[in-house]
This record gives structure tokens, C-alpha cells and sequence, in this order.
């Protein structure tokens, strides 16, 4: 998964936008392929409005209006150890008022977006660290940066 330059430099990265108005109004990861995102720290113990992922490719995907947000990493070692290496990349929006999320999974190479039923997000299962959203008309979309 590569892709950093200087066309895109926000690629591979999470920007969170957090609702109400005391600060911070935005938080932005480092680089999700290198370093712990912050999913689980601090800073995310706010309710989140918008979820945006930036790509290399200059698309964005964007979550908002969601009920909950959830964002992991799928990633494989070989059973003689060594190093883990990134499979894929989840980002999720748990919709208001049902039992659905709208998943992105961004592979090598890939995007797909699927529409899952709540507690089955990755490979039929349950995903933990979903953080809270600021519920209103949802939005699920792929746009050119």
C-alpha cells in the first residue's frame, strides 16, 4: 500500500471532525500504514460528525451523519513470525435508526463498500472500539479530492 507524495499528502490518513464547539474541532492521524492511528486514544473519546480517509489516488471517503463510526486494520503474520503485514483497511458508519452499516474495505489496489447488518462487520462478526456519532442524514461516499 503505497502512495505518499508530494500530489497527496494527506494520503493514508483520518480526519475526524467532532461536533460541538469546544476545541479541538478536528483531529488528523498520522499515517495509518506506520503509526496507531489514535483510534483508541484520548481524543476520540468525542462524538464524531464527519469521518473522512484520505487515498493516494486523491479520493476521499467520507462517513457522516452517522450513529457510531468504527475504523481497523486487517492484518496477517506468517505462522514462522516476523514481521505483520497490512491486509486491509475498515471504515464504518453504523446508520441511525437500523440495523446497518456501510463498510469500506480498501485493499491493495482496491476499494469495495458494502452494506452489512449491525454486529457483522468483519467477516460476519461483531467489531469492537466503535465510537460515538452525531446522528443525522447519513452520507456514505467516494469523491475525488
Amino acid at each position: 500500500m503505497t502512495g505518499v507524495g508530494p500530489k497527496y499528502p494527506l494520503a493514508w490518513r483520518l480526519r475526524a471532525d467532532f461536533a460541538g464547539n469546544r476545541p479541538p474541532r478536528q483531529y488528523l492521524s498520522p499515517d495509518i500504514r506506520r503509526k496507531n492511528p489514535g483510534w483508541g486514544d484520548e481524543v476520540f473519546n468525542r462524538t464524531i460528525e464527519r469521518l473522512r480517509l484520505y487515498l493516494p489516488t486523491g479520493h476521499i471517503i467520507i462517513l457522516s451523519g452517522m450513529r457510531q463510526y468504527n475504523f481497523f486494520i486487517e492484518a496477517a503474520q506468517g505462522l514462522g513470525g516476523g514481521r505483520a503485514s497490512i491486509r486491509a483497511f475498515y471504515l464504518c458508519g453504523h446508520y441511525p435508526g437500523r440495523a446497518a452499516v456501510a463498510l469500506w474495505r480498501v485493499a491493495p489496489g482496491k476499494v469495495f463498500h458494502h452494506l452489512v447488518p449491525y454486529g457483522a462487520e468483519y467477516n460476519g462478526q461483531a467489531t469492537r472500539g466503535w465510537k460515538p456519532g452525531a446522528p443525522g442524514r447519513p452520507v456514505s461516499v467516494i469523491t475525488r479530492g
